[in-house]
């Protein structure tokens, strides 16, 4: 499968939704659903879970459509914040203390630029 690392570092190619749309995965989605509305408090429903990515215009999770990285990034024209002239920004920064395996996987691609 090809990597897809989106543009905050979190890698889109491991993450339930978009396998469960790529895969067709109905109890994926539903195991998802579950985890993740326990997890962040929200109501979450099998349906709910589809994305096809990062950079699709069309179907990504509901939260990547209010992600304020995704959305800069997007604005940039960037293929993620890697390549961005403040890497790490503030944002960036804060998202990296939650999710350090999202710093290590950008940290890996503004090193190979």
């Amino acid at each position: 499968m090809e990597e897809i690392i989106g543009h905050c570092g979190l890698c889109c190619h491991e993450c339930p939704a978009y396998l469960a749309m790529k895969n067709d995965d109905n109890k994926l989605r539903a195991e998802t659903a579950q985890k993740w509305s326990e997890d962040y408090g929200a109501d979450i429903k099998p349906e709910d879970i589809n994305c096809q990515g990062c950079f699709s215009s069309e179907v990504v999770f509901s939260h990547c459509n209010v992600c304020e990285m995704r959305q800069c990034s997007m604005e940039k024209g960037l293929p993620n914040c890697a390549y961005c002239d403040i890497y790490p920004c503030d944002i960036l920064s804060k998202f990296f203390e939650y999710v350090p395996t999202a710093k290590e996987q950008l940290d890996k691609v503004k090193n190979s630029l």
